[in-house]
């Protein structure tokens, strides 16, 4: 008994487009920044490790060091489910011009208005990851929500509605000026700012007393807040900054805002497993905690580095949430 073959969604000349698109044009064209990286990559800002061929055929990743094609990026970078869709997104955008295009060097011009992506018409999906995929606490979250830094989003981009955790900054006066996407699933390694994004206003948790702490991403400043929660300290107590990156340019603005801070310590990531661009052992965020606690000494402040026991804070969340369970389940039984 013959078996029909399923239809090829997809024809030849399609295929071969799909694969002759420049992964740097694609990049660019649904958002991300590209800049000098070396003779044969270029370096996607605020984005870690993540590094395009200059021949525009694929992608390699030193944080998590992965590599892959066009449609793996589709998939990794932009939420992309399936092959299918991947390929549609490809298809649908306007990137194909051969397999030697470079994008060119472009003058900055002056940043414009942040225009906040619309919100969805319901954040269950940012709560539960954020909540059970992250283990960060409700309180928590359901705060960050009420001040407008935490939302979920909608946005649409070539036919496709994608789903979004929203992390914003704001400016004194209270306009957003920093905004972060993040898709709301373990599965996928899809962030980017949005555009017209200024990094100098991080993702921040107001606090009170004389200490700052400063980290990488919005998640791990929740992650850390949780912790001390667990511990039975006031998550309110202390300030935190997410810089989106490795850099100190949210916490230099605000610690302009908030002369009281006397002491700052420094939450990078543990990247036990980085690599620098030559393929050698380089612990990114603890090199940079290092400088950074050199730096802001050098200013006059109090400076610590406290280092997750894993990757990072969000991991140390879950591994302690994790002993929780363990210890709870002989009680469980007992009863």
């Amino acid at each position: 008994m013959s078996k029909s073959s399923r239809p090829m969604p997809f024809t030849e000349e399609q295929m071969k487009q799909v694969f002759d698109t420049n992964i740097i044009d694609f990049a660019v064209q649904n958002g991300f920044q590209i800049e000098k990286g070396d003779r044969y990559t270029v370096h996607v800002k605020n984005s870690g490790g993540l590094y395009l061929f200059n021949h525009g055929r694929g992608y390699y990743c030193f944080s998590t060091q992965t590599k892959g094609n066009i449609v793996d990026f589709a998939k990794e970078y932009l939420g992309a489910s399936d092959f299918k869709s991947a390929a549609e997104l490809i298809l649908g955008c306007s990137a194909y011009e051969g397999t030697t295009s470079l994008v060119p060097n472009i003058e900055k011009g002056p940043k414009g208005e942040l225009v906040l992506p619309p919100k969805d018409k319901s954040f269950d999906r940012t709560i539960a990851y954020l909540t059970h995929t992250r283990g960060i606490d409700k309180e928590i979250v359901y705060a960050m929500i009420a001040e407008g830094k935490v939302y979920g989003a909608r946005t649409e981009k070539n036919g496709y509605t994608f789903h979004n955790c929203a992390f914003v900054g704001y400016d004194k006066t209270g306009k957003p000026r920093y905004c972060a996407l993040r898709a709301p699933s373990s599965d996928s390694k899809f962030r980017q700012d949005i555009e017209n994004s200024d990094k100098t206003y991080g993702f921040c948790m107001e606090g009170r007393s004389n200490r700052v702490y400063e980290f990488e991403a919005p998640i791990d400043v929740m992650s850390h807040a949780t912790l001390c929660k667990l511990h039975g300290i006031g998550w309110r107590e202390d300030h935190r900054v997410a810089e989106g990156c490795l850099s100190d340019k949210a916490l230099y603005r605000y610690l302009q805002h908030h002369p009281e801070i006397e002491e700052i310590v420094f939450c990078y990531d543990n990247d036990v497993d980085g690599k620098d661009a030559k393929g050698q052992p380089h612990n990114h965020g603890q090199i940079q905690a290092e400088i950074s606690a050199e730096t802001f000494a050098d200013l006059g402040y109090k400076t610590f580095i406290q280092t997750p026991n894993t990757k990072d804070f969000n991991q140390d969340l879950m591994a302690y949430r994790g002993l929780l369970t363990q210890e709870a389940m002989p009680q469980e039984l007992e009863r």
